[in-house]
């Protein structure tokens, strides 16, 4: 009986111990977790230290090689700055470690020299992860001036509510104040823009616009004036802001304006609207593409000439005084070619000039004096090499033709 009751009395000293020193127990786990952690298997720790890495930004693209691909689409050629292609790579590894303030000026920087959609897709991305609501709108915005359907921005903005909300479009009404190139309205080319030269406060409204991707193209701006009072004065000024020739003046008021230029691709240009004599009224500003460029562009270095085959024509055009078109073409024989330009223009004076197979100059065709008239040159050649041709006009003269090598 005293046996039983010793071990009734013992047993219950052990339970109150485990009640007084519970605690201990998930203390004591998890010690032993921590070292299982520590001296356990690789993967485990690996798998444990997954959800610490720093994952990319939602929208961003984290990949120079789509700055390069959009930059040979834009400009016509490729990026040979090594500089820009690394400063791209140091911003998406400052990304990658949340330090987005320099990943911020490193692709302002990129932005200088490749301005394509995909920089500023990443900036605008940027900005709105920092706060910066204005600067992104404003990356977007130059974006879609560039490419209105770029995919990347569409869904960015579509997530983005609040930048979204504040409108990060190509302007389609003008938007005060605007009487400087610094404040200029970012436009797009296809999209008409609504304006009003204000009376009495000698206003002028400036736009800042992208001429399109390469190959280079003949754009109008067109000013359609509403206003019976208004005298329209256009000036172009080039990416660094100084003014060129290309502007014109309506001294009649109720007059319009239109010209045609040819600038090269991916331009930034900002035009300046104001009124003649402080003229003021209302007006329709549009930037158009012609689509002038035949489709052997861009050819307009020797290095990005045009292959064609014997006996097939080519049909192309000098787009305008400066434009000028490569060809290359595989000898058939030993012996000689016929070059044939067959002129469909009534004010094209063409030009031709031959080069070796390494490039050399070898001659130039004949001379034509008269504007639409046709040429003929015969060229030595030797079988299976890859011979070059040159097609200019003179005297800054423009129009279509078509070439033969026969």
């Amino acid at each position: 009986m005293a046996v039983a009751q010793f071990k009734k009395r013992k047993k219950n000293k052990s339970n109150s111990r485990v009640r007084k020193y519970w605690w201990l127990m998930p203390v004591l786990g998890g010690v032993a977790m921590l070292g299982w952690v520590a001296t356990g298997p690789r993967w485990s720790r690996a798998k444990l230290e997954l959800p610490r890495m720093a994952s990319p930004i939602l929208g961003y693209s984290a990949s120079t090689p789509t700055v390069l691909q959009e930059y040979r689409r834009f400009y016509g050629k490729p990026l040979t700055n090594a500089e820009i292609e690394r400063l791209s790579d140091q911003a998406n590894a400052r990304v990658a470690a949340k330090d987005y303030s320099n990943a911020i000026g490193m692709l302002e920087q990129v932005a200088k020299v490749a301005a394509v959609p995909a920089v500023f897709n990443n900036l605008g991305v940027l900005y709105a992860e920092v706060k910066d609501r204005s600067r992104s709108i404003n990356a977007f915005r130059e974006a879609l001036a560039r490419d209105l359907d770029y995919q990347p921005v569409r869904l960015n903005l579509d997530r983005l509510k609040d930048i979204m909300a504040l409108g990060a479009e190509p302007v389609s009404r003008e938007v005060e104040s605007n009487n400087n190139p610094g404040l200029a309205n970012i436009i797009a080319p296809g999209k008409p823009v609504e304006g009003e030269i204000a009376a009495a406060v000698n206003d002028v409204d400036f736009f800042r616009v992208t001429t399109p991707p390469a190959p280079r193209d003949l754009i109008t701006i067109e000013v359609t004036n509403h206003s019976p009072t208004l005298a329209p004065v256009l000036k172009i000024f080039d990416a660094e802001r100084r003014i060129t020739d290309l502007g014109k003046t309506a001294r009649e008021p109720g007059a319009s304006i239109k010209i045609t230029i040819a600038p090269p691709p991916n331009t930034t240009l900002f035009l300046q609207l104001s009124g003649y004599g402080s003229s003021a009224g209302s007006y329709t500003l549009l930037v158009t593409p012609q689509k002038a460029f035949d489709a052997y562009e861009p050819n307009d270095d020797i290095f990005n000439a045009r292959r064609i085959t014997l006996g097939v024509p080519a049909d192309a055009n000098i787009m305008d005084a400066t434009d000028t078109d490569y060809f290359s073409f595989v000898s058939p024989r030993t012996g000689t070619v016929n070059i044939v330009i067959t002129n469909r223009s009534p004010t094209l004076l063409p030009a031709l000039s031959t080069f070796f197979p390494d490039m050399r100059s070898s001659g130039f065709g004949p001379d034509i004096k008269t504007p639409g008239g046709n040429m003929r040159h015969t060229l030595e050649v030797v079988e299976n090499l890859i011979y070059f041709l040159q097609v200019w006009s003179q005297s800054n003269t423009a129009g279509k033709y078509t070439l033969s090598v026969e």
